[in-house]
């Protein structure tokens, strides 16, 4: 199998520095308001759980020092993923994102509760609109981490017709190309209930730290949506949408296809609608799938009892098209 450049390398380096900087901010927004409020302030830092747990609350300077430790996790958990990912431009820019929201959400609460204990003689209660300005600024965070991450490079390209050995259905110059099932995945939604009951868990037990919350139940929504899924082929290309969830979708354009073909498994790996270094799709379970070689040297697979018929009708879509056939 021929093997591509590397096709994530255009703006990798700029992925890559804009998945350190934002944590930064964690403390150094923090430590720059202390210095402009210091005198200012009460002598504790009455932030956070020790709003309420007064008795334990820190000096600010001892606050302060703790903010490293948290950095360095940030840090860690954002540029291990992006490290191992490569080669995969696509999960870089959701890093990024996270990267923007992690920094840009604790550092906007941070800065909050010093500014709102700013000529406070101790403790004070959160007002309530601190929470729908820390939710607007993280929303505002993961659109600008997105679109800072710049356009993606194109995947590569392949006009090569599929091997011989590759099944494929005989099409004439005016047919056209029109596959459509669906697969449940018991699995996923058994993955899918039990994250909903710690996501209610977390929300009856909140605290000020409503990230966590969030995340959780933006994860249980998009595994409850992969508990269905619909394959559709079609001229456009090979196409994957969640059928509770229709803005959850994604297309593979037949440019990046190699060939298709039917296995018994799938190929070793993880897939799921996100990325992986093995590829991505839908498996619901063991029998057959439909296994798309592509052209990033990874794999799209999805799990259908009509993996042949699907993977011949992609295969002779290519073989017409490739082989100089009037569509």
């Amino acid at each position: 199998m021929a093997r591509f450049a590397d096709p994530a390398a255009p703006g990798r380096l700029r992925r890559l520095i804009l998945t350190g900087l934002p944590p930064l901010l964690v403390p150094i927004v923090p430590m720059v308001l202390v210095a402009l409020y210091g005198e200012r302030l009460p002598d504790r830092a009455y932030v956070d759980i020790w709003a309420v747990n007064t008795e334990y609350a820190p000096t600010w300077q001892d606050w302060l020092s703790k903010l490293g430790f948290p950095v360095l996790l940030f840090e860690v958990t954002l540029v291990v993923p992006f490290l191992r990912y490569w080669r995969l431009p696509q999960v870089q820019r959701v890093v990024v994102s996270l990267s923007f929201i992690t920094g840009t959400s604790l550092s906007v609460s941070a800065a909050l509760w010093v500014t709102m204990l700013v000529d406070a003689p101790g403790p004070m209660a959160r007002p309530p609109w601190h929470l729908p300005v820390e939710i607007a600024a993280t929303a505002a965070a993961a659109v600008l981490g997105y679109l800072a991450a710049g356009p993606l490079p194109s995947p590569p390209e392949t006009t090569a017709a599929p091997p011989s050995h590759a099944p494929a259905m005989a099409l004439g110059p005016s047919q056209r190309v029109m596959f459509v099932t669906s697969a449940w995945s018991a699995r996923r939604l058994m993955v899918a209930a039990t994250l909903g009951t710690v996501t209610v868990l977390a929300a009856t037990n909140a605290s000020g730290a409503w990230q966590g919350t969030a995340l959780l139940a933006l994860w249980t929504v998009v595994e409850t949506a992969q508990a269905r899924t619909r394959l559709q082929i079609d001229s456009s290309g090979i196409t994957v949408s969640a059928s509770w969830l229709p803005i959850l979708r994604r297309t593979v354009p037949f440019s990046s296809v190699r060939f298709a073909e039917a296995r018994s498994e799938a190929p070793p790996g993880r897939y799921k609608m996100d990325d992986s270094q093995a590829g991505w799709g839908i498996v619901s379970g063991k029998g057959p799938v439909l296994a798309v070689s592509l052209t990033d040297d990874r794999w799209f697979v999805y799990s259908t009892r009509e993996a042949e018929t699907a993977a011949a009708l992609v295969n002779g879509w290519l073989s017409r098209q490739r082989q100089g056939e009037t569509a």
